[in-house]
C-alpha cells in the first residue's frame, strides 16, 4: 500500500491523546456508610469489571476515529504495478460533437459542458506533455500531438459536425498517432455515448489508458421521421398519391399534440396532430398531388423541442411523364393485353417476340411482361435477374405447356415464389386484398354478392418460407 500523502502519517502520533487521558482520568468517587457490607461484596467486584471493559473500549473507539481520520488526509491506495510512469505524457482527448451532442442541460449545450471538461484535462497536465485533440471530423490537423496552449486552442474551435464515426474507429485513430511515440499513452472519450456509436467491445489493447467521461442530460422528448415511403411503386403526375410517413418516439414519455407537415416547392401542408405513445412508432397517410413529371423534393417534418436535428426528412422522387412496358411474347402480340394497355392512361406499351430480344433496351422499359413463354433461356434468365437488380419490375403469365423447370430457375434466382403442378380442379376465389395497391383504390366496399372468379386451370404456388410474398386472390382453400 502507498500513500498519496504520507506526511499526514506524522499525525498518528496523536493517538497518545486518548490514551493519555485513558490513563490519568481518575475519578472521584462520594464515600457511602453501610451498617452491613457483606452483601455488596460480589455486587462491587462485578460492577468494576465491567466498568474497566467499557473504558477499554471507549480508548479503542477514539483510537480508532483519529486513525480513520488521519488516513482519510494520507490517501492511502494500492498500486496497479510495480512501476512507476515517467517521462512526457501523450494525451489524446476525443470531444463527441454529433448532432446528439446539442442537446441542453439548463439551457447550456451539452457539446459546452464536453468543452469545458476537455479543457480540465488539458490543464491537469504540465506544460510538457504533449496532446491530441481529436472530433468525428477525423481532420487531418488533429492526427498530431499539439502543446498545452494550441490544444486549449482546438478545443475552443469545436463545432457540431454531421459526421459521426463508432467508439472503435476512434480509438484506432488514437492507436495510430500512439503507435509513434514511446512514452505514457492516455486516452480520454467525452461523450454522450448514444447506443448507435458506443461499440467499444469491438476494440482490445492495452497498450494505453483509456478513460470514458460521459456527460449527458436528462431524460428529453425525443421525436424523429423514421421513414417514409409511397403506398404504390410508381407515382404518377395529376393523380392522388398516397405518403406513408413513420413517426417515432424515442423517448418514455407520451408525446402529445405532435404536429406533422409536408412541404413541397416551398409550400407547407399540414398532415395532422398525433398523439404517440412512449418507446413506440405511428403511420400517418398524406395525399401527394404532382402536376409535373421529373425528379420532385420534398420535406416531412415533426414539431419537436429541444432535440431537433432529426425532425426533417428529405425525399426526392421520379415522376415519369409515360409508364414504359415491354411485352415479350412467344406467338405474337397478345390482342387483350394490348386493348387493356391502351385503356390505361400514362402507360406506353412495346411488343418484341422472344426469339429476336433486344436486351440493351431493357433498361429503358419501367416494366417487363412475360406471356406465354415456353421456356426461359439462360441468356433471357440473365437478362432478367440483372434488370431486377437495377430496380426494374417483371409480370410473368405462364402458358400451359411452359417449362416450369426453367421458370422456377428464374424464380429461385430472383427470391419469388414458385410453380407447383398444373391444377385443373374448377376453383372459386374467396377473398380479394383490397389493401394491396392493385385493388386500393378499385373496390368501394365488397358485399356478399360480388361474383368472383371462378379458374379451371391453374399453377399451385410453392410459397416462399421467408414471407415475403403477399397475397392478392384466395382461393376457398386459402391457396
Amino acid at each position: 500500500m502507498h500513500f498519496l500523502y504520507p506526511s499526514f502519517l506524522w499525525a498518528l502520533l496523536a493517538l497518545a491523546i486518548p490514551v493519555i487521558i485513558h490513563l490519568f482520568y481518575f475519578r472521584k468517587f462520594k464515600r457511602v456508610y453501610f451498617t452491613n457490607v457483606k452483601y455488596l461484596k460480589e455486587i462491587k467486584e462485578e460492577t468494576s469489571n465491567r466498568n474497566k471493559l467499557k473504558n477499554l473500549l471507549v480508548l479503542a473507539s477514539r483510537c480508532l476515529a483519529l486513525v480513520a481520520l488521519v488516513l482519510a488526509f494520507a490517501q492511502p491506495f494500492i498500486p496497479t504495478g510495480d512501476t512507476i510512469k515517467s517521462g512526457t505524457n501523450h494525451i489524446s482527448i476525443f470531444v463527441d460533437n454529433s448532432y446528439s451532442m446539442t442537446s441542453k442541460i439548463e439551457d447550456i449545450p451539452l457539446l459546452d459542458y464536453a468543452k469545458d471538461r476537455a479543457k480540465s484535462i488539458v490543464n491537469a497536465y504540465s506544460e510538457e506533455d504533449k496532446f491530441q485533440v481529436l472530433t468525428h471530423d477525423f481532420e487531418g490537423k488533429h492526427q498530431r500531438f499539439l502543446s498545452k496552449e494550441d490544444a486549449l486552442n482546438y478545443i475552443d474551435e469545436i463545432m457540431v459536425s454531421p459526421s459521426v464515426h463508432t467508439s472503435d474507429m476512434v480509438l484506432n485513430r488514437q492507436k495510430q498517432l500512439f503507435e509513434t511515440v514511446t512514452d505514457n499513452k492516455i486516452s480520454y472519450f467525452i461523450s454522450d455515448f448514444q447506443k448507435s456509436i458506443s461499440n467499444f467491445n469491438l476494440f482490445q489493447d492495452t497498450t494505453f489508458e483509456i478513460n470514458l467521461l460521459p456527460v449527458q442530460t436528462s431524460q428529453q422528448k425525443n421525436l424523429s421521421v423514421d421513414s417514409v415511403w409511397f403506398d404504390g411503386p410508381i407515382p404518377f403526375f395529376n393523380q392522388n398519391n398516397k405518403l406513408v410517413v413513420r413517426i417515432k418516439n424515442n423517448s418514455g414519455e407520451d408525446a402529445e399534440q405532435v404536429k406533422l407537415s409536408f412541404r413541397k416547392d416551398g409550400q407547407e401542408k399540414p398532415i395532422g396532430i398525433r398523439d404517440i405513445p412512449a418507446n413506440s412508432s405511428i403511420t400517418d397517410t398524406v395525399v401527394v398531388t404532382v402536376d409535373k413529371s421529373g425528379w420532385q423534393q420534398c420535406v416531412v417534418n415533426v414539431t419537436d423541442y429541444p432535440v431537433q436535428f432529426d425532425d426533417d426528412y428529405f425525399i426526392a422522387f421520379d415522376v415519369p411523364d409515360t409508364i414504359k412496358a415491354l411485352f415479350i411474347n412467344e406467338m405474337g402480340p397478345n390482342k387483350f393485353m394490348d386493348a387493356l394497355f391502351k385503356g390505361v392512361k400514362y402507360f406506353s406499351l412495346s411488343n418484341q417476340n422472344v426469339n429476336q430480344l433486344q436486351y440493351q433496351q431493357f433498361g429503358s422499359f419501367d416494366l417487363i411482361i412475360l406471356n406465354d413463354i415456353k421456356t426461359l433461356t439462360s441468356g433471357l434468365n440473365n437478362e432478367l435477374l440483372q434488370y431486377l437488380r437495377n430496380g426494374g419490375k417483371v409480370l410473368v403469365f405462364p402458358g400451359k405447356t411452359s417449362d416450369l423447370g426453367t421458370y422456377n430457375n428464374f424464380f429461385s434466382s430472383a427470391g419469388a415464389s414458385s410453380f407447383g403442378y398444373l391444377n385443373t380442379t374448377r376453383r372459386e376465389v374467396s377473398s380479394i386484398n383490397t389493401e394491396e395497391f392493385i385493388f386500393s383504390d378499385v373496390y368501394i366496399n365488397t358485399g356478399t354478392n360480388l361474383k368472383l372468379p371462378v379458374t379451371t386451370l391453374s399453377y399451385n404456388i410453392n410459397r416462399l418460407a421467408s414471407g415475403l410474398q403477399e397475397n392478392l386472390l384466395l382461393y376457398r382453400d386459402g391457396t
